[in-house]
């Protein structure tokens, strides 16, 4: 069939080229959440009802501890996602918040809530950058 030419050209929308990481953030914020949630159903249910003898209150003393000790780092990530969410919205996300050079995408896809730079990043792990 010949095209007139008076048609319109189908044009396909590009999409927000940060939208793939806030599929990524959202992910593992329901990831971490999901984590959260099995983890506080595993401390109800690991409670000492005096038929254990003392190992196995040991064992389970631990083993609790070690759960809540995850759970703290997974607070943590949950924090920093929620942030990454927030500068999305924003229209600061992919941006350094030390220097404010672009974050390369590749950084960005691997750390998807990453606030720094390379550089900056290392600068912060050396106590040089004071983190918010």
């Amino acid at each position: 069939m010949a095209r007139t030419s008076g048609a319109k050209k189908a044009t396909k929308k590009k999409p927000n080229s940060f939208e793939i990481f806030r599929k990524k953030l959202v992910d593992n914020q329901t990831e971490i959440l999901n984590l959260y949630e099995r983890d506080l159903k595993v401390g109800q249910e690991a409670s000492d009802d005096g038929t254990e003898d003392i190992v196995d209150r040991a064992n389970n003393s631990y083993n609790r501890e070690f759960m809540f000790a995850l759970s703290d780092a997974e607070r943590q990530m949950l924090l920093e996602i929620e942030d990454a969410l927030e500068r999305l919205d924003g229209g600061e996300y992919g941006s350094c918040l030390n220097c404010s050079d672009t974050i390369p995408k590749a950084r960005l896809r691997a750390v998807p809530w990453t606030r720094y730079c390379i550089d900056c990043q290392e600068q912060a792990e050396q106590g040089v950058i004071l983190e918010a």
